[in-house]
């Protein structure tokens, strides 16, 4: 399948591929400092009014476990919490690791009755139950927070990182999940106003429909699942100057996926 309207063997198209793919290496390449937090998060789905309760506990989204003082928060999306019951989570690492139950309470910028009433769609869970050392250990701090805006001679590479809930899940009391990142760059202007996203309080990535591998392009895989986990900033990357001095580069947490759009009437695939 060839993407339309770029030309793979116009000398520009071709050094444009392989700037981006060396910045790309090099941010694949950082140590996972934030990606390392990001972790599934599954519970008891809501059985509709004709259906027996379940027990089977599904993935639902993602999370990005983070440490404030002595307490530990999840961060996420507001509209994976009208999906299950309770307030009790589920969680787990790696490949077959036992299934954590963590239970807390929200705090969410939107009711849970309507979590598109607001549309930042964001929600902290503080967690008030014991968690693993595992779990504490991968947690992040403030200091792993992006808050500055890009310089505008900067347009570093972002990884978009979570579960995909085809990869994700549980055995018993084990938990079998694969975390993924995609590599991207912030959208441009119009395409925010596209969408009539407001740049200040959200950012959106690009997240192709078409994507090229082996110089060949294929469809990109649906990331359902992503929603709640992290677009990471990778500190010291760079397309706009490829040529100066690599930094040391590092991983800086620098917003929540609360959804994924793919093409559809001309618009552009997106993360936000």
């Amino acid at each position: 399948m060839a993407k339309p309207k770029i030309d793979l063997e116009n000398p520009i198209v071709k050094i444009a591929f392989e700037i981006l793919e060396k910045q790309t290496k090099i941010a694949l390449e950082t140590p996972q400092d934030v990606e390392k937090a990001v972790i599934p998060i599954y519970a008891i789905p809501k059985a509709k009014a004709h259906q027996k309760p379940k027990t089977k506990a599904e993935q639902f989204g993602s999370g990005v476990l983070i440490k404030i003082k002595n307490q530990y928060f999840i961060l996420s999306s507001t509209h994976l919490f009208e999906s299950f019951e309770g307030f009790v989570l589920q969680t787990g690492i790696g490949d077959g690791s036992l299934i954590e139950q963590i239970s807390g309470e929200r705090f969410s910028s939107g009711k849970i009755e309507t979590p598109y009433s607001n549309y930042l769609d964001a929600t902290v869970f503080h967690i008030q139950s014991d968690i693993s050392e595992n779990l504490k250990n991968l947690a992040i701090s403030l200091e792993d927070l992006e808050f500055n805006d890009d310089d505008k001679k900067v347009q570093p590479i972002y990884l978009t990182s979570g579960f995909r809930n085809k990869k994700s899940n549980t055995e018993g009391n084990q938990v079998y999940s694969k975390r993924e990142a995609y590599s991207s760059l912030e959208v441009d202007n119009e395409t925010y106003e596209i969408y009539n996203i407001d740049h200040i309080p959200q950012f959106v990535t690009a997240y192709e429909d078409d994507i090229l591998v082996d110089g060949r392009w294929q469809k990109s895989p649906i990331p359902r699942g992503f929603s709640g986990g992290a677009v990471i900033k990778i500190e010291g990357t760079n397309i706009r100057n490829p040529l100066s001095k690599i930094k040391k580069t590092k991983q800086k947490l620098k917003a929540i996926i609360t959804e994924q759009h793919r093409e559809k009437n001309n618009k552009p695939e997106i993360f936000k």
